[in-house]
């Protein structure tokens, strides 16, 4: 029987902070959602200054990192590659870069993170120093 693992809200206020301390470097206003593995809310982190939609935006890619524990940015590439381009009609599934997949080093999918207020790029930038913050603890994937 293996160990199940969680997401503790220290690390979700350590993979908060990786990501507004990149937003801030570069100079951003980012909101920023945390999920367990259930596509619950753990965290939620809004800096001043930041619009309404990311607030929404951020909460959705978590729910999709949640819900198929890819990287937002791996799914769209993926969904771009099917011919019916499925991922694009799930209620709920964002395809926008910004959400990651919390993988522990056994291999456990744990939480999520989504970040939204800038580019998609940079949203993605943000969220994984949010996940360098804690990669000890992190899958390599």
């Amino acid at each position: 029987m293996r160990t199940v693992q969680a997401l503790t809200l220290e690390d979700a206020k350590s993979i908060a902070d990786g990501a507004e301390e990149k937003a801030i470097q570069l100079g951003l206003k980012i909101a920023i959602s945390i999920m367990d593995e259930h596509g619950n809310l753990k965290l939620f982190r809004r800096m001043d200054g930041n619009n309404f939609i990311s607030v929404r935006v951020s909460q959705l890619k978590a729910m999709t990192s949640s819900s198929v524990p890819l990287s937002t940015k791996a799914l769209a590439a993926k969904n771009a590659s099917l011919e019916n381009r499925p991922y694009q009609t799930v209620p709920g599934l964002t395809l926008l870069e910004g959400g990651l997949p919390i993988i522990t080093k056994e291999g456990q999918h744990v939480g999520s993170i989504g970040v939204s207020g800038a580019t998609s790029e940079l949203d993605g930038i943000c969220a994984q120093a949010g996940l360098d913050k804690i990669k000890d603890k992190l899958s390599t994937q």
